[in-house]
Order: C-alpha cells, then structure tokens, then sequence
C-alpha cells in the first residue's frame, strides 16, 4: 500500500457512505424494503431478512473500518455488501428492468433509477475500499505529520464530494432519460 493517509481518507469516506446508506434505509424501511422487493431476486418472504442483513452489513462494514485490529474484515465487509448492491442491479440490467428504485440511499434523497453507472459507481467504492487494506504488521508506511492531517480532511472532503458529484449527475442523467422517453 501506499501512503497511509490516502488510506485514512479512504476508511473514512467509505464510513460515512456505508453509515449514511445504512442510516437512510432505516429512516425509510419501507421504501428499503420495497427496493427489495423490487429487484425480484428472492421470495417474498426474505425481503425483510435480506434487508435488516443487509443494513446489519453496511453498519459493520463502517465499524470494521474504523477499527485498526480488524480492518481487513471492515474491507472484506464492505467488498462483499458492493458485490452483493452490483449483482442485484447487473442481474436486473441484464433482464432489462432499470425503471425500479435501486435502494441504495446515502446522502443523495432521490429515489435512483438501475444503471450500469450504479454498477461503475460501486467498483470505484470497491477500488477505494482496496486502498484502504491494511499492510502486513498494522505497521504504518511512515511516521505521520501535523500536513497529514490537513491533507486528510481534504482528501476526505474531496472524495466524499466526489462521490456525491457523481450521485447527482447519474440521478440527473436517469431522470433526463425518463423526461426524454416520455
């Protein structure tokens, strides 16, 4: 790995996104649950286990990360809630249904139409959650200094930033394809 700042941002980022996501879902289980249900890939009656397990796996993701003894489980957590998001919307891509709430939550409150922009943007999650791997030993790379701090703040601003940049743009682009179809 790198330097262990960009590795702090990264635990970070992907902390608030997996606890922001995890904290939507909850303020609105039912739409959670419909999302779901929605998808189509599960008998009714695990709608409602997948989705506490689900949420359960998002908070624990988060916690893992934050946790220096157990960060390469937080990783291991966070890589599998992803793959678990993508192979719901790809399955679905793929039969040809993207008109259905994706339930993915977080920070941004429209509901998000399935794309393979939803697919994209969880590889880069994925790729970010890879940087946040621990070395062997739990040894840092180098000492940290007071720039360091700064530089994570900003590093952190700016991939949280990002992150949401690109959320609002692919809810634009699928509420302008829905304008446009119509």
């Amino acid at each position: 790995m790198g330097d262990p700042v960009i590795a702090y941002a990264a635990l970070a980022v992907l902390t608030a996104i997996f606890w922001l996501g995890a904290l939507h879902k909850l303020r609105d289980w039912t739409g959670f649950e419909a999302a779901v249900a929605g998808y189509r890939l599960l008998p009714a009656v695990l709608h409602r286990p997948f989705a506490l397990v689900f949420i359960a796996a998002e908070l624990l993701a988060g916690g893992l990360l934050l946790w220096p003894a157990a960060r390469a489980a937080g990783v291991a957590v966070a890589l599998a809630v992803l793959a678990a998001a993508s192979l719901g919307v790809t399955v679905n891509l793929l039969r040809g249904r993207t008109d259905i709430d994706c339930g993915c939550g977080g920070l941004s409150q429209a509901p998000t139409s399935l794309s393979w922009w939803v697919v994209a943007r969880n590889g880069l999650l994925a790729l970010l959650a890879l940087l946040a791997w621990p070395e062997g030993g739990g040894a840092a790379a180098r000492d940290l200094v007071w720039l360091d701090g700064v530089t994570f703040f900003g590093m952190s601003l700016a991939l949280l930033g990002l992150y949401l940049a690109f959320n609002q743009l692919l809810a634009s682009h699928l509420e302008m394809r829905k304008r446009s179809q119509s």
